[in-house]
């Protein structure tokens, strides 16, 4: 997968994070499990593709969905596809793949095509959804759930107040981007919903360190800079005072599209 900050750097971030990633993101396995209401009859599926399989939350789900399905999980991180390979277990049904989804290229056409968390990686979006046209069988689905923009509002706004010459690393897509590559693709959207999904951390200074053991956070995109320690700690302190939870912590939002599309007959 390619990402906004390069195939390279997601690729490092994550396998930095492979072994840390499945006990802080709590966010990414929720989503994935909304997105399981998404999918479709197991009668309708014979083979599923995976792209961004991590740690294999999703790849899970689709096992059991679809008991009698093939299954073809994609990611670019090695040690990511290992912790799914040893979440799953031997399956003669699911074949891992270490591959940039815009590179893959499988032996054949699949009924169904699934990510969860992961397509908001790969830039141009025009890009991997002509992939995924291409990969689906005529009649097919892609049913995936993406972060979107306005995910992190919270840190976006403390360091566009704080440091407004420093560009954030990583932009989200837009809603109307990723509906607008999906029709460019020739798939017809199907269904779509926007959710915010809050949840909160003991401080400022825990969620930036979960981002990191998520993999989220690491190396700058091309033109941006990363924060020094001193400009941290100015961050974590204009966070805790400024977007303290109700409950106590502080509140993170992730804002969440969950579509399905089929390549039409």
């Amino acid at each position: 997968m390619k990402s906004i900050q390069g195939a390279s750097s997601v690729s490092a971030r994550f396998a930095a994070a492979s072994k840390t990633y499945d006990t802080v993101s709590g966010a990414q396995k929720a989503v994935a499990e909304k997105l399981s209401a998404f999918l479709p009859p197991p009668v309708e599926v014979d083979s599923v593709l995976e792209i961004g399989c991590g740690t294999g939350h999703l790849t899970e789900l689709l096992v059991h969905r679809f008991p009698l399905a093939s299954i073809d999980a994609v990611d670019i991180s090695g040690p990511m596809t290992d912790s799914a390979r040893e979440r799953i277990g031997n399956s003669g049904r699911v074949c891992f793949h270490v591959a940039d989804a815009r590179r893959f290229r499988p032996g054949g056409t699949f009924s169904l095509v699934a990510s969860s968390s992961a397509l908001h990686w790969i830039t141009p979006a025009e890009e991997i959804m002509d992939r995924i046209a291409a990969t689906l069988k005529t009649g097919g689905n892609l049913v995936s759930a993406l972060m979107v923009e306005g995910t992190l509002g919270e840190l976006g706004a403390a360091r566009a107040s704080l440091f407004p010459h420093k560009s954030a690393p990583v932009r989200l897509p837009a809603v109307e981007e990723i509906l607008s590559a999906i029709a460019g693709a020739g798939l017809t959207l199907e269904r779509y919903r926007f959710e915010r999904l809050r949840q909160t951390c003991g401080s400022a200074r825990e969620l930036l360190h979960s981002l990191n053991r998520q993999g989220v956070t690491g190396r700058p995109e091309s033109g941006s800079r990363l924060l020094n320690r001193t400009e941290l700690l100015a961050l974590t302190d204009y966070y805790d005072r400024h977007f303290a939870a109700p409950e106590g912590g502080v509140a993170a939002t992730y804002c969440v599209l969950y579509l399905t599309a089929r390549k039409k007959r």
